[in-house]
């Protein structure tokens, strides 16, 4: 089993005392932990930057940073499979994405265009099982420990925030906020990547149907990140779903099929999760179960207070969308108030989208 994880957040947001009890706990518990320093702070400390004298254009460092974060993933991919089977965690002090914080999409898109070996930003995002953002704090900022730091407390919140937004978009991004105590947020970190470990792991969420007409769609049109996605369902067992996904976001394209064991309480375990070529994407297409429609909509990504949050929006339905949140357990939830929740529908099989390709988003309505 290999686990790819990125740790990310802004400045002093407590990257490196996570850094170095996810080594302590996991290795003891008999994993490889490899952990992946971060690639900006390696270059900055060797006199490669894109501030100070002799100062490497910004776009030009983002592009240095991304070949040698590229480099460095590779080449632990090829130790471990040198190393041969076990249980191994890569844990990397920032991922790709972390570079489009620092640059606006445009200057972005030229550092992907230079850097040859990428197809698409969405497959750039979607190469780690999991991200972990931890938010950092004013009161917690410190350049003691990090050489390479130059911004302002200011700077570093904001940063924080764009990282943030940047990773908006990955089916596994999780958010971890400040606590009064740095064992605290160790310890949810702890948690989420022991979830992530699991074999079979359940698929849990909260689902509320949304009446778009009186919800501040604009704010999270501006705040988050918007995907399109095309979702068919496969001939499959009674007891086993299989559903194939185009996903667009930000002008690239990835697909997958994931299969689901349906159990008898009503949740799902997640059998497989897997990213497949346009080629087979395509032949499993003619795989789709009879009297099924496809379902087209709009996922828009936002993070509301510290919770990371999607909305779907079906394309012939502009008056109700439904709103999603994977869980843990025993997790407490509390709605965005710019959204119009008219009810709880978790546990209802009406909205689950396997259901709403039988029957037509447009038939979405109030029970």
């Amino acid at each position: 089993m290999i686990k790819r994880i990125v740790l990310t957040g802004g400045p002093s947001s407590g990257k490196t005392t996570v850094l170095s009890t996810i080594k302590k706990v996991y290795s003891n518990l008999g994993y490889k932990v490899i952990l992946v320093e971060e690639t900006a702070t390696s270059l900055i400390n060797n006199e490669v930057r894109p501030f100070g004298d002799k100062a490497v254009n910004l776009i030009d460092f983002q592009e240095l940073v991304l070949t040698y974060q590229l480099e460095k993933e590779k080449l632990y991919d090829k130790a471990i499979e040198m190393m041969g089977e076990g249980n191994y965690i890569i844990v990397y002090d920032r991922g790709t994405i972390d570079n489009s914080a620092y640059v606006n999409k445009e200057e972005f898109e030229k550092v992907l265009a230079r850097v040859n070996r990428v197809t698409s930003f969405v497959e750039l995002m979607n190469k780690y099982d999991l991200v972990i953002n931890l938010v950092g704090q004013s009161t917690f900022y410190t350049t003691e420990n990090n050489s390479a730091r130059s911004e302002t407390v200011d700077e570093a919140i904001k940063l924080g925030e764009t990282t943030l937004k940047s990773w908006l978009g990955h089916p596994k991004l999780k958010i971890v906020l400040p606590k009064k105590e740095m064992e605290e947020k160790t310890r949810e970190v702890l948690n989420i990547i022991n979830e992530c470990l699991k074999e079979n792991l359940v698929k849990r969420q909260e689902k509320y149907l949304v009446d778009l007409t009186t919800s501040d769609i604009e704010y999270i049109l501006t705040n988050g990140r918007k995907a399109r996605i095309t979702q068919d369902y496969l001939m499959s067992p009674h007891n086993i779903e299989k559903r194939v996904r185009k996903i667009e976001l930000n002008g690239s394209t990835i697909h997958y099929l994931t299969v689901y064991k349906k159990q008898e309480d009503g949740t799902k375990i997640i059998i497989s999760d897997s990213k497949v070529d346009k080629k087979t994407y395509e032949i499993l297409l003619e795989f789709k179960e009879e009297n099924t429609l496809t379902i087209k909509k709009t996922r828009i990504y936002f993070n509301y207070r510290g919770k990371y949050f999607y909305l779907d929006v079906f394309d012939n339905n502009s008056e109700l969308g439904i709103l999603e949140i994977n869980i843990s357990e025993n997790e407490n939830i509390e709605t965005p108030e710019f959204l119009t929740i008219l009810e709880n529908v978790t546990n209802n099989e009406k909205y689950y989208n396997r259901t709403i390709a039988t029957e037509n988003p447009k038939q979405l309505k109030l029970i």
